[in-house]
């Protein structure tokens, strides 16, 4: 944990040897750097993402500001007249009004503490000075105690949506909310959905994006307490309803948890394996690993990143347990069917957050096909034809539905849980070795394409052209065709079962 001496030290390092880009802008009069760089950097934490307020005059000041960096900027939020510079060095510049009434008022309608730091543009330099500083009362001492605390509760309700934001900030900084804070979030659980969706969706997946601080806490990965406070303050059974029926949802033997807190194990046991991967580890993934961070880290589609989907993917894989329980007549408690119904469960949620269909299927993929490396498992090795249908089932996602079947198994710590995860290791060994050598299991050639199919058939274009086409590849893949005579072969002796 910082002092409050390196608080102030590495604050006052920053504004003394500000960014070329900000002692460019310090000759345009009335500006105000304000919130996330200034956090921060007090944090000890790089940032190339800069907020600025203009006092007085707001348009001429916008022209001043794009005379300077030589570009226009566009409106990202029309409520507060923001308008955003994209750089070419890949940072970013927020410019927008003060709110009436001054700095002071505007810092006072802020969300969170840690975001009032404000320093005006023309006091930079090596004379910059903390006493030019304007902040919370609190803001210095609650980075220091990494301590998230409202600015006002008049001001959280002016925007529900700071409740998202909230749990992002705690995620990624490390920051613990105050009582009064998750008080305040728990009264405006049931106001999220004021909001546009789209606003919920984009707080969502920043949320479930957000990195884990280093160090995170001891026991608890930030992301997972995040969720686990998310549930506890009612808000996140606002956002998939469902979810709830999942606590003290009983299982079987081989769990040692109800469904509710197995998931929130699950989301534990992803960022653990996560660490681990950062050390080449474990030993069967070691030959992957820095593909996996990378897969991790890359974005699925421009506004989801494929992190925030596995992790939303991983809270909602068991959604279905709940409706799909039942108890046989000798008392053993099954849950048949539950990934397929679960990935139903989720489809109108996910719509109703307005995530796009590809962003959609991702997570109903992940959800229907949780079990699959499990079953596979069984076998070692794994055959080529079942190696082939985990790779066409999950596609672009095959290397992250390996970490989510992971963790969901590391989970499971109940009859049999040290067997299951080693079987579950050599499984995933195998996948990835297919999936990122692209092999022939992985990606077997088409030997015949479905106007060959037709041609050879005399079937017309359909439903029975698909079929047989994903049966040659499924064949191809494993062995058992391996040119176009075969294949021809294979079609036609389909063609008569």
């Amino acid at each position: 944990m910082s002092s409050g001496g390196e608080i102030q030290s590495r604050l006052l390092g920053a504004l003394r040897r500000p960014p070329p880009l900000l002692e460019k802008l310090a000759a345009v009069p009335g500006l105000y750097l304000v919130g996330g760089w200034l956090r921060d950097i007090a944090l000890g934490r790089g940032s190339s993402d800069f907020d600025l307020i203009a006092l007085d005059g707001f348009d001429q000041l916008s022209i001043a500001v794009i005379a300077a960096l030589g570009q226009q900027p566009y409106l990202v939020n029309e409520r507060f007249a923001t308008t955003r510079f994209l750089l070419p060095d890949g940072s970013s510049l927020d410019l927008q009004p003060c709110r009436p009434g001054g700095i002071a008022a505007d810092l006072a309608q802020r969300d969170y503490s840690v975001n009032t730091l404000c320093y005006p543009l023309a006091a930079l330099g090596p004379q910059a000075a903390l006493e030019h500083l304007s902040s919370h009362p609190l803001a210095l001492a609650d980075l220091e105690q990494r301590v998230l605390r409202m600015v006002d509760p008049v001001a959280m309700a002016a925007d529900p949506l700071r409740v998202l934001r909230g749990y992002r900030l705690c995620t990624g900084l490390g920051l613990r909310p105050d009582v009064e804070t998750r008080r305040c979030w728990h009264e405006l659980r049931g106001r999220i959905f004021d909001s546009a969706a789209e606003r919920i969706r984009e707080e969502l997946l920043q949320w479930f994006a957000a990195p884990e601080p280093d160090p995170a806490f001891p026991r608890w990965p930030s992301f997972p307490l995040s969720v686990r406070w998310a549930a506890e303050d009612g808000v996140l059974w606002q956002l998939f309803p469902p979810l709830e029926a999942a606590i003290g949802c009983e299982q079987n033997v081989y769990h040692h948890l109800d469904v509710w807190n197995h998931t929130l194990e699950c989301l534990v046991q992803l960022e653990a394996l996560r660490a681990r991967l950062k050390d080449d580890q474990p030993a069967e993934l070691s030959s992957y690993a820095p593909r996996l961070r990378a897969d991790w880290d890359a974005p699925f589609t421009a506004a989801a990143p494929a992190s925030a989907l596995t992790r939303l993917s991983l809270l909602l894989h068991d959604i279905a347990k709940p409706p799909t329980r039942a108890v046989q007549a000798d008392g053993k408690v099954t849950f048949y069917g539950h990934q397929e119904v679960g990935a139903e469960l989720v489809r109108p949620l996910l719509e109703r957050l307005r995530f796009s269909l590809d962003e959609q299927n991702f997570v109903r993929s992940m959800v229907a096909e949780h079990l699959r490396l499990g079953f596979y498992a069984e076998h070692d090795p794994i055959p080529p034809r079942l190696l082939y249908r985990f790779i066409r089932s999950l596609g672009a996602a095959t290397p992250l539905a390996v970490l989510h079947s992971l963790a969901d198994c590391a989970a499971t710590q109940g009859e049999g849980a040290e067997e299951s995860l080693h079987k579950h290791l050599r499984a995933a060994q195998q996948v990835l070795q297919s999936w990122y050598s692209a092999d022939e299991v992985a990606r077997p050639p088409l030997l015949l394409d479905g106007h060959a199919i037709m041609q050879l058939t005399g079937l017309p274009p359909g439903k029975r052209v698909g079929e047989i086409k994903e049966a040659l590849l499924e064949a191809t893949a494993a062995g058992d065709v391996a040119n176009e005579d075969a294949a021809r072969e294979f079609v036609l002796r389909l063609m008569k079962e």
